[in-house]
Formats: C-alpha cells, sequence, structure tokens
C-alpha cells in the first residue's frame, strides 16, 4: 500500500463531458505534486480522497461541472434529501450560492463543509485573455478602432430547449436569425456539447468576442467575468427562465433583469451597437457569485478542501440514498 496520500476522480459513466473532468482533474493535481492520483467512471477508491464533478456520484468532493446554478446543488435524492449530504465538501464558485444552500431548510452541511472556491476555467480564461491581448499587432489594435469593424457577435447557447416553464434555451430559436446577424456582425456560434460533435471548450471564441448572446449555462457568467456584455434574447426565452428553476442564480438574473434583455431582434441589435461592457448593478451580482478574491487561486482551493479532508483522518464514504421499496424501510446503496 502506497505511503502518499491519494486523490481518486470518479467520472460519470458517459465520455461526453470526459475532456472537462480530465482537464478540472490535471488542475487540481497540480497543486498536489506529491498525491497519487488515479480516476474511473463510477467506481470509488478506498483509501483516497474521492473527488467528483457531477451530483449523482459518491465522494467526499464535490464540485459542479458546470459554473451556473440551476438548483443543480439542490436536487432531490429518492428520500425528497438533498443530493449534496451525502458529501463532505461541496465546493461552489461563491458567496451568493454558499448563502443560498445554508438557508436551504433540509441541507445539512455546515458552513465549513461549503468551501468557496470560484472557477477554474476562468482562471485559464483570463490568462488566455491576457496572451491574447499582448499579442495583438498596433494594427489589429488600430483596426478595433475603426467605425468601419464589425463587431464581434457570439452566440453561446446552453442545451435543454423547454422546460415545464417554457422555451429557456435561445437553441434553436436564435437559428431562424442567423443570416440577419452574419450580415450586420462579425458572427460566431458556440454550442454546448451536449449540441455539437467536438467535445473540446471553444476558448478561443468567448475570449475575441465584443457581445455575447445567451441564456442561462456557464458561459453567462465566464462571459462577465471576462468584461463582456451579455444579451439574453427575452422575447424567446424570457418567460421560460423567469419560472423555470426558481431559486436558482438563472431565476433571479431574469427577474432582476442583469445584464441585457432584448424584447425583439430589432432590439438586441440595438443592444449591440451600443454596449461595450456589463453594467454596475451586473458586477455587483457577479462580485458576490464568482468573487475576485478566487481568482487566480481556484485549483489551490479545491486541493486545500481535499487535503483537509485527507488529514481528518476518516476516508469513509456516505451511501447513496435509494427509493424504498414498497413497504419496505428506506435503503442506501453501499
Amino acid at each position: 500500500m502506497s505511503d502518499r496520500k491519494q486523490v481518486h476522480y470518479t467520472y460519470v459513466a458517459s465520455e461526453n463531458l470526459r475532456l472537462l473532468e480530465q482537464e478540472f482533474a490535471a488542475g487540481i493535481d497540480a497543486q498536489l505534486p506529491d498525491w497519487e492520483s488515479t480516476q474511473a467512471p463510477v467506481v470509488t477508491r478506498a483509501g483516497a480522497v474521492n473527488v467528483t464533478f457531477f451530483i449523482y456520484r459518491r465522494a467526499h468532493v464535490m464540485m459542479s461541472h458546470g459554473l451556473a446554478d440551476k438548483n443543480y446543488l439542490t436536487r432531490r435524492d429518492p428520500q425528497r434529501g438533498f443530493e449534496i449530504n451525502k458529501y463532505r465538501t461541496v465546493c461552489v464558485p461563491g458567496d451568493w450560492l454558499k448563502r443560498k444552500l445554508l438557508t436551504t431548510r433540509g441541507v445539512e452541511l455546515s458552513a465549513n463543509q461549503i468551501k468557496v472556491v470560484g472557477w477554474p476555467r476562468i482562471d485559464t480564461l483570463l490568462a488566455a485573455q491576457r496572451k491574447y491581448l499582448s499579442e495583438r499587432t498596433l494594427a489589429e489594435k488600430l483596426g478595433k478602432l475603426s467605425p468601419f469593424r464589425k463587431i464581434k457577435v457570439l452566440w453561446a447557447p446552453t442545451h435543454n430547449a423547454e422546460s415545464k416553464a417554457g422555451v429557456i434555451s435561445s437553441y434553436p430559436g436564435i437559428l431562424h436569425y442567423e443570416d440577419r446577424l452574419r450580415t450586420l456582425f462579425d458572427y460566431d456560434v458556440s454550442l454546448h456539447p451536449n449540441l455539437r460533435e467536438s467535445k473540446k471548450p471553444t476558448f478561443e471564441k468567448l475570449i475575441e468576442a465584443d457581445v455575447v448572446i445567451a441564456d442561462r449555462g456557464t458561459l453567462v457568467y465566464e462571459a462577465w467575468a471576462l468584461g463582456k456584455p451579455v444579451i439574453f434574447p427575452s422575447w424567446l426565452i424570457g418567460e421560460g427562465n423567469l419560472y423555470d428553476d426558481l431559486g436558482s442564480a438563472e431565476s433571479h438574473i431574469f427577474h432582476e433583469r442583469l445584464g441585457l434583455h432584448a424584447n425583439s431582434f430589432d432590439e438586441m441589435v440595438d443592444m449591440i451597437r451600443q454596449v461595450t461592457c456589463p453594467d454596475a448593478r451586473t458586477l455587483q451580482f457577479m462580485e458576490s457569485y464568482l468573487p475576485r478574491r478566487t481568482l487566480g487561486s481556484s485549483y489551490k482551493l479545491i486541493a486545500e478542501a481535499v487535503d483537509e479532508v485527507w488529514e481528518s483522518g476518516n476516508l469513509r464514504i456516505a451511501k447513496k440514498v435509494l427509493a424504498p421499496s414498497r413497504g419496505a424501510p428506506p435503503l442506501v446503496a453501499v
């Protein structure tokens, strides 16, 4: 048996987001250079600190694979408790989500068990943005100031086009307007991994964009963190996002109208031409949702949470709650 500290990543069975899981695991491992690291789909490992990025997997430490809220961390288990109660530590991007969990009746985690760690991909994006800006030529910098330059617009929808509340994703709704967007602007698309063949993250498109059209996914927050204005095509998705996932950050964004909310295609075009950066209200919300104090140190903070579990000396993994058979007592899975 190894004398080294051990971390194990419990992946999901699907390969759909494997690149993202591997990216997170590599970033954490870089902060734990003396640790032994393993990974496997679904299977946990005894004697190691188990880490997962998906709510239904068993582990000690859990950080969501996405930056958006979507009430993901308050999903119910088969006994109508909360799935996150099985974890020793839950990592969240900021104070907004930590407060939400601590004030949710039935969440059994203490304040110390909910760690504010930021968002690892933001650190990568900010580094890539600095590199991109530093390598631009003088001609490119001057070209950006030209009144004849087309504004770079990126459409970055999430998946799940509809819910019981209505349409919540701008995919496929914006497809109807793509020809006009291409005529008016330097237009590009970054579809959710579930909607495209390549699962590789598309950092470059977001970094180069002037304006982002989005709805409710991770890219909303990543764009704001990079200083990009986000426009929501609310004539397509406004009502659905007002009432879907009530209590989530995304519902809050639509109720408070944070960012820019277009009531028609023409209004969206006007917004694209006029906006240059997120407004003060949006930036204030972002400071709570993804605080600046975490920038550049997200992987370090996650690694510290992993080490805290190891140093506790208790590596027991909580059992997963299962639905009871009719007339039988509640069951748990080993």
